[in-house]
């Protein structure tokens, strides 16, 4: 049996993703940057989500910078009719470029990576025609991000927010685990998680 989800936009995804800039004693600029990210803030309505990220950047010119990203994400998705509860981790590749260069101000960047997801869900609830069920993905993931990095004073350590405009391209399997007469049937679920948008704040330390 196929099962249509409402809202093929993804209701949620969130992640935050950033870096650092250093002004050193020495005057000197930084080459390297260990970024950290916690997040959890996105406009999408019915979504509660929390994201880990953890990046390294390196600074190839003066203006541009290549990166490495490995995140984690848990959200639910809730708008009554349909609950989805789930996780999704990937890593990704990408580069940066900084209008004023030396890994300093406004940057814009974009990355693809791979990602893998499992989720479990819930379609129609409270209903006679309950279906519940659990699936898992595969996923290629483009995304671009617009930010600025506002360095703390005298210290190696800044602040940057950050908005991200992705999409996942996505295969996926799953079954149902109720009604009983259904359990093990595959299932044709698609998640939430499609394209999203989202702003997001880090930390990081450069060096």
């Amino acid at each position: 049996m196929e099962v249509h989800v409402k809202n093929s936009l993804a209701q949620c995804l969130v992640l935050a993703i950033g870096g650092t800039m250093a002004q050193g004693a020495s005057g000197t600029e930084p080459a390297n940057s260990i970024n950290f990210g916690l997040g959890g803030l996105n406009p999408m309505p019915h979504c509660k989500a929390r994201v880990y990220t953890l990046e390294y950047e390196h600074r190839f010119t003066p203006t541009i910078a290549i990166l490495g990203r490995g995140s984690g994400v848990f959200y639910t998705s809730d708008d009554d009719d349909y609950l989805e509860d789930g996780r999704l981790r990937g890593v990704d590749i990408g580069v940066r470029y900084y209008q004023a260069g030396q890994l300093q101000g406004f940057y814009t960047g974009g990355s693809v990576g791979y990602w893998q997801g499992d989720w479990t869900f819930t379609q129609h609830r409270g209903t006679p025609s309950q279906w519940d069920g659990e699936a898992d993905s595969d996923s290629l993931r483009v995304n671009v991000d617009l930010g600025y990095r506002i360095p703390l004073r005298n210290t190696n350590v800044s602040i940057m927010p950050e908005i991200n405009l992705g999409k996942f391209f996505s295969s996926s399997a799953c079954e149902y685990i109720a009604p009983a007469s259904q359990i093990g049937a595959p299932c044709h679920v698609k998640s939430v998680v499609d394209a999203y948008i989202f702003a997001g704040v880090t930390i990081g330390v450069t060096f």
